[in-house]
């Protein structure tokens, strides 16, 4: 992942598919035929992220392989939703592609001074936010198989008697990951409550050291900067402050 104007563009982009993906979902629930164009977005996504994170020569393959198993996935379960082998083939290629992608954007910031000496702010808080949206679909994801090995590990306060679709699932993650917590939805089970928690540690430590390296990016994109006042001091012009014996030749200070 290379910086430069055309990952500016190609960052946009990832990021409106993302946005769409995570956040029109509710467009589900107004039959197959909604949910089969839902589905066109996961393409749109693959395609757009694999541009973003595309890597150099032949490691191309991993992030290939893990795109041709989400398209899938996700065209089975959109044509099959009530079975459970494939929806947990869906989450779990959720999780791979989605972590792999996350993985490269997390690269991409950190080391971004390290690779570029001029800055470019907008890659980076783009990159961030991609990530950040990507992590709360991991996590639901996950919510997913946990519900789909145990059912009943999460709870609809508001309708007690229906299970828990993936849709509440995504609701309940991204509330999770920015620790609104309304309550509607409710983890019971042990293990849902575990990952419950550490979605939530994990939105937070994502936003603090994220926004860190991000203003430390702004503050020295490529190292201390030339024009930048001298923080070492003035160079010495007399004597050794050290008290070191004048150089022959040279009289002492009166």
């Amino acid at each position: 992942m290379r910086g430069g104007p055309g990952l500016s563009r190609s960052l946009a982009e990832f990021l409106a598919a993302a946005v769409l993906l995570h956040f029109a979902y509710p467009l589900t629930l107004h039959g197959q035929a909604a949910e089969l164009l839902y589905t066109l977005l996961y393409p749109v996504v693959v395609l757009l992220g694999v541009r973003v994170v595309r890597p150099p020569g032949r490691r191309l393959l991993p992030v290939a392989v893990l795109s041709v198993v989400f398209l899938f996935f996700g065209f089975w379960s959109a044509l099959t939703p009530d079975q459970p082998l494939v929806r947990l083939g869906l989450f779990a290629a959720i999780v791979l592609f989605q972590g792999y992608v996350i993985l490269q954007l997390l690269v991409f910031v950190f080391r971004y001074g390290k690779q570029h000496r001029q800055p470019h702010g907008p890659q980076l808080i783009m990159a961030a936010i991609c990530a950040y949206l990507l992590l709360g679909g991991v996590f639901a994801a996950l919510f997913g198989i946990i519900e789909t090995l145990s059912p009943g590990a999460f709870e609809n306060s508001l309708a007690p008697h229906r299970p828990v679709g993936w849709q509440d699932l995504t609701y309940l993650s991204f509330v999770t990951l920015v620790t609104l917590g309304y309550g509607d939805i409710v983890p019971v089970t042990p293990w849902a409550r575990s990952l419950a928690t550490g979605e939530a540690v994990a939105g937070t430590l994502f936003l603090t050291t994220v926004i860190a390296r991000i203003v430390g990016a702004h503050v020295s994109p490529g190292g201390p900067s030339p024009s930048g006042p001298d923080l070492s001091g003035p160079e010495p012009t007399g004597p050794d402050p050290a008290g070191s014996p004048e150089a022959p030749g040279q009289p002492g200070r009166a």
